[in-house]
């Protein structure tokens, strides 16, 4: 008798210790970038002239033929960019808005505009079937493409953006 609780007690903690993966949709719609200016010096960092901070970068999304600025205030990346800065090395973070109605096709297009009015244009293509995951696959910035290799290793290897 004893055997047989102590077997059915080992059975009971064997299937409570049992864990269920947990599975949800995925999300990649980030990509990181470092930003220098023609003498190399690094833009994200607060020594530099002329350096880029959250006050002085806006993100617009192309919606529907127009520009719109993003901004969601209880976000963490409100104004979707955050500068992240790790063991002394800056990087630019840009969130894709994977709102549907920013899609055109499979593609968003969305424009990093600085304090003097200039604008670089970033254009993220996304998987074609977005029903269960949405994952950013290439970018183009103003028209030039990275591979996505590039794209996909941003987080190790931020794309460089030359600003003049």
């Amino acid at each position: 008798m004893k055997k047989k609780i102590l077997g059915i007690a080992l059975m009971s903690l064997i299937f409570i210790g049992c864990e269920k993966p947990i599975i949800g949709k995925v999300i990649s719609a980030d990509v990181n970038f470092l930003f220098i200016n023609s003498k190399g010096e690094d833009l994200l960092s607060i020594n530099t002239t002329g350096a880029l901070t959250e006050e002085n970068v806006d993100i617009y999304v192309l919606r529907n033929g127009s520009k719109i600025r993003l901004y969601q205030g209880n976000l963490d990346a409100y104004k979707f960019f955050k500068i992240r800065t790790e063991n002394g090395k800056s990087r630019f973070q840009l969130y894709f808005d994977i709102s549907p109605e920013n899609f055109s096709g499979n593609r968003i297009t969305q424009f990093i505009r600085y304090k003097d009015g200039t604008e670089d244009e970033i254009v993220g293509e996304f998987n074609s079937d977005r029903k269960r995951n949405t994952i950013l696959q290439q970018i183009w910035i103003n028209g030039i493409a990275k591979s996505r290799v590039e794209t996909g290793n941003s987080g190790q290897n931020p794309i460089v953006i030359v600003k003049q």
